[in-house]
């Protein structure tokens, strides 16, 4: 019986995994149908070369991603696939700004404002959060290579993020920075994006992404209490089919 018990249990967990997958597949390839439905053409389109390399890296199969695709370019369903903002508020009026890219804004928006609802936020009137967030590049960097010649040959090697990262970023147009661990997030304006990720390769650094997300001009303090309920309206929203991304301004 113990050992029926512990399969089932595998099983379970196994099949969780494969539904969570199944739902990051579903949503990355939402976005490949939203840029490809601008630009067709990786080479032409960044935003969609950037969704393509996203959903490479999170395994989705090369199937799903030309079908993504082909939707996007009408040469399939022609499902009608857009992106658009919910505005709300959080605990201690946290203000959110939800991005959803949906082929139903009614469904998507029936659904945030429920969640919001039932875990102590509200929906917002269009306008009432978005002026608070301003569009910015952000560029994630991981480590540099660093090539050295040993004898006969020449060797690569890999370079964490450090205390001269900070010196050499400063040389660059960029408006902020943060670093966490091995990972340096930098923060620049779309004008800048090109000009600040082709010093950065020069610099023989590794560009882990670029994406736009909406910074908060000003941030709130919330309390332990407020912080796990934002998290969990948070975890939550993210579970939502609809949902690609949510920025607030909670410190």
């Amino acid at each position: 019986m113990a050992g029926h018990s512990k399969w089932h249990n595998i099983k379970h967990r196994k099949a969780a995994q494969d539904a969570k997958k199944a739902k990051i597949y579903s949503k990355l390839a939402k976005f490949i149908q939203l840029e490809a439905a601008k630009w067709a053409d990786p080479s032409m389109n960044p935003s969609l070369d950037l969704a393509i390399t996203k959903a490479k890296a999170a395994g989705v199969p090369k199937p799903v991603i030309e079908k993504a695709i082909a939707k996007g370019s009408w040469q399939g369903t022609g499902e009608n696939i857009e992106e658009i903002f919910y505005e709300g508020y959080g605990p201690a009026w946290v203000a959110m700004y939800i991005q959803c890219i949906t082929s139903n804004k009614n469904r998507s928006a029936a659904n945030v404002r429920a969640i919001l609802t039932k875990y102590g936020g509200n929906m917002g009137q269009a306008g009432s959060v978005a002026w608070q967030f301003s569009p910015k590049w952000v560029i994630f960097t991981s480590w540099k290579i660093e090539k050295t010649k040993e004898k006969w040959k020449e060797v690569e090697n890999i370079i964490p993020i450090d205390d001269d990262f900070e010196e050499i970023i400063l040389e660059t147009d960029v408006e902020d920075y943060e670093i966490n661990d091995w990972m340096a997030r930098i923060i620049t304006v779309r004008e800048d994006l090109s000009k600040v990720t082709k010093f950065l390769e020069e610099q023989w650094y590794k560009i882990e992404s670029s994406e736009i997300e909406y910074i908060p001009e000003n941030t709130i303090a919330l309390s332990e209490d407020e912080e796990k309920k934002l998290e969990k309206i948070i975890e939550i929203l993210e579970d939502d089919e609809d949902v690609d991304s949510i920025f607030h301004n909670a410190e």
